[in-house]
């Protein structure tokens, strides 16, 4: 029997066979396990998160099932599909980073999110609603034993984030988080003005020859009264192997624009190290960025260029369009 949280696929894609994955970890539970326990259910926990990486054919498929707030109709579902590849970034350890690129037929790459993996971290950076992000802290028994995973806009500034703990039974691994926010997605993003941000728990499932990221989300509308919830909607995001997209145009991507957004990392990761908020100045602002980012990474030559010019660069297109509150500032 597959984990309960798994019934998000099973009502919106059916029952499948799901390959087995790596091997059973005790339960953390009560006291602390012995050294050696805790070992194997980090290394446990590592082989789940660096299985996402790959060549995938990927689908995509959000539907509203419940109407909290009376009068609102459930809108119809939302079904897409295309290919990406999945790359690791960094393998630290206890810090795992896989950027995500989509690839078509033709050899067209876009970057897209990305998302990290840290273990037992202290703080982390949770949407605060209107195009913002504020540090937040977490206490030791949150901390123990938990990864916090960091999702990326395409800019690399900060999209949401949440902590969790890993379990592995019956050939699955699965990550659940806390309760979050998010803001509103893409897909959503041009096309409602109903509701304002996203409160979420996600599931991550990771299993033989694919994995799985399954949302149960609360769209969440904020004013001056207070919040009131629209509706529920279930949302899976599937994995598995397939052909038909040219994944080692990926590759090529990378290599030409790797500099470029490894200075970009760099520069957003020293900002949120000497700021407390972060945000996008206006609604317009986070697509500005992304789309200069985006042409500046194709004219990037780190051969006629240096590091510090592009840090200049960016720093200097991150400030048009974001605000920064310093650490210890008003």
């Amino acid at each position: 029997m597959a984990p309960p949280s798994s019934i998000l696929a099973l009502f919106l894609f059916g029952a499948a066979a799901v390959p087995a994955f790596g091997a059973e970890v005790p339960p953390r539970h009560g006291e602390p396990a012995a050294a050696g326990a805790r070992e194997a259910a980090f290394e446990a926990d590592r082989k789940a998160i660096l299985a996402m990486a790959g060549e995938w054919r990927v689908s995509y498929r959000f539907e509203e099932i419940l109407s909290w707030k009376p009068g609102y109709a459930l809108h119809p579902p939302y079904k897409i599909g295309g290919f990406e590849k999945v790359v690791i970034l960094e393998d630290k350890g206890g810090h795992i980073a896989l950027q995500h690129l989509l690839v078509d037929a033709k050899g067209a790459v876009t970057k897209h999110w990305r998302q990290d993996w840290d273990y037992q971290r202290s703080s982390f950076w949770e949407y605060a609603g209107k195009g913002g992000w504020r540090s937040l802290d977490l206490g030791p028994k949150e901390v123990e034993g938990s990864w916090t995973q960091t999702v990326w806009n395409v800019d690399d500034a900060p999209r949401y984030a949440g902590y969790g703990r890993w379990s592995h039974a019956e050939g699955v691994s699965e990550w659940v988080s806390h309760p979050l926010w998010r803001p509103l997605p893409r897909r959503e993003l041009t096309r409602r003005s109903d509701y304002d941000l996203l409160r979420s728990v996600m599931h991550q499932l990771a299993f033989g020859g694919g994995w799985i990221l399954e949302e149960e989300n609360d769209k969440v509308s904020r004013g001056e009264g207070g919040e009131s919830v629209l509706a529920r909607e279930l949302g899976v995001i599937s994995y598995g192997t397939g052909r038909g997209a040219d994944f080692p145009a990926a590759d090529r991507y990378l290599r030409k624009t790797g500099p470029f957004w490894k200075s970009v990392r760099s520069a957003w990761s020293r900002i949120l190290e000497q700021n407390r908020e972060v945000g996008y100045k206006g609604k317009r602002d986070a697509k500005e960025l992304a789309e200069s980012l985006f042409a500046a990474a194709e004219t990037f030559d780190p051969a006629t260029e240096s590091e510090e010019q592009a840090w200049n660069e960016i720093l200097g297109l991150i400030g048009e369009h974001c605000f920064l509150v310093p650490k210890g500032g008003q």
